[in-house]
Order: C-alpha cells, then sequence, then structure tokens
C-alpha cells in the first residue's frame, strides 16, 4: 500500500488499520526509529523501498543510477538506503534512473550499467536484490529506463540475479500494452508488480483500459507469489478507494 499520511510511521499504521500486511517506503527519509516502531508495534513487512533521491536538485530527482559524474553520489545513496532497508528489514531496493540528455546516451548506458554491476555486488552481500523499473515518458519525461526493451538488454548485460525486473502496469500499458505476451517474455526476471487503472493513475477497479480480473489470475497463473504494489492516486481519499480490494480478493 502506498499511502499519503503526513508521516511514514504514519502511513504504516494507516495500512495496517486498514488491514494490510505490507507497505512500500517511495524514499527513506528520516524519522527512522518512529518507522521502526510502527512496524514492530503493526507487525507491518516492507516490500520495496526506492533508492535514496537529490530533492533538492531537479536533475537528479528521479535517481543517479544512470548519471555519468554522479557515481559518488549513487554509491553515497545506495549505501544510505541498504542502511535503512536492514533497519526496517526490507531486501528490494528500486533502483532509479534518473532523467538523461539524448546527446550522452551511449555514456547514460555505460555509467547505467556500471552503477548497476557494482550495485549487484553490495545487494548480493546484505542479502538483497535490486529492481529496475520502465517508467513511461507521460509520466517522467527523458527518463533513462523507459522501456522494457532497453531493461531486457541491461539484464542481460548484467548476468546478475540481484537485479530484477519491477512492472508496474501502469507504465507497461503506456509503454507497449500487451500484457499477456510481455509477462511471458520477462517472466523469468520479474521481482515486483505495481498496479494502477489507465489512463489516470487511480483505483484499479476504475473505468479504464485495464482488467484487473484478468491481470490479477493472469499473475497468479505465472506463478509469481509476492506483493504487488498499490500504486495509484485514488479519486478521492484513500481510505475510500480501498473498496476494490474486497471485491478482487472474494473474486480469487
Amino acid at each position: 500500500m502506498h499511502t499519503s499520511a503526513s508521516t511514514i510511521a504514519g502511513r504504516i499504521k494507516l495500512a495496517d488499520q486498514y488491514g494490510f500486511q505490507a507497505v512500500e517506503i517511495p524514499y527513506p527519509v528520516g524519522e527512522l526509529l518512529d518507522v521502526a516502531q510502527a512496524i514492530k508495534e503493526s507487525g507491518i513487512l516492507i516490500s520495496l523501498i526506492n533508492i535514496s533521491i537529490d530533492n533538492t536538485n531537479d536533475d537528479l530527482k528521479y535517481g543517479s543510477t544512470s548519471i555519468p559524474g554522479e557515481e559518488q553520489l549513487f554509491q553515497k545513496q545506495l549505501n544510505e538506503t541498504i542502511e535503512f532497508a536492514k533497519t526496517v528489514n526490507c531486501k528490494k531496493i528500486h533502483l532509479m534512473a534518473g532523467v538523461v540528455n539524448k546527446k550522452l546516451e551511449c555514456e547514460h548506458y555505460a555509467t547505467y550499467v556500471s552503477n548497476l554491476k557494482e550495485a549487484a555486488d553490495i545487494l548480493l552481500a546484505n542479502n538483497m536484490i535490486g529492481v529496475i523499473e520502465p517508467i513511461n515518458k507521460y509520466a517522467i519525461p527523458s527518463y533513462y529506463m523507459d522501456s522494457f526493451a532497453k531493461a531486457s538488454t541491461v539484464l542481460k548485460e548484467l548476468k546478475s540475479n540481484n537485479i530484477k525486473l519491477m512492472v508496474d502496469l501502469y507504465h507497461l500499458q503506456h509503454i507497449c500494452g500487451n500484457f499477456t505476451k510481455t509477462l511471458e517474455e520477462y517472466r523469468d526476471v520479474i521481482a515486483h508488480f505495481q498496479i494502477a487503472q489507465v489512463p489516470n493513475r487511480d483505483e484499479p477497479d476504475s473505468p479504464g483500459e485495464l482488467n484487473y480480473d484478468y491481470i490479477f489470475k493472469t499473475i497468479q497463473l505465472f506463478g509469481y507469489d509476492d506483493w504487488i504494489g498499490c500504486e495509484y492516486k485514488p479519486k478521492k481519499t484513500t481510505v475510500a478507494g480501498l473498496k476494490w480490494i474486497s471485491k478482487y480478493i472474494n473474486e480469487q
């Protein structure tokens, strides 16, 4: 569950109150003791954390993994996030690629692969995995990891079991659609799913392009047995929009 309470600890408590067993933490910032306490009290699991970012720099607010010249920043952010993940017992970190200068495409690729190779070894030593996520051009223009074909190329070059693919169905539909065949093609490297309706990124049962009755059954048939993140924007409020959950649970 990705909620909108004022603090991470507050979100964890709210998720527990409404029956969730796990949450994602978009970005690890401050309040670590409060977060750890909320996890202990609720029993909530942390399924995924985004890598730490630089909110003060617009050029780096979507990550630094592919940014030439920012290798030291990437290392610092990775180490910070791993330490946070250890404290909250999270095993999965989203390594955000960053936005790019198209004139430096080759340099971005080389930097991205180099940073991911180093991250794979560090994550393995800490019993964690990293995930990369294709994000569509409408959500983040010029985001480096913007296609599943590019993700596949990178993963094949890395040849690492510690860097996998995160599939957000909202982004998949905008980038290439073809949900079933895309899952068939990438099923062996998928380590995390996120969901939202398309085109407005609202609740999965809202009117839109995606049929989540079919999607949930297909993911289940594919043998995926890990968490699915609710990365959507409620039409009204988070709590008012939670009715969709009981609908799909009852249908499974």
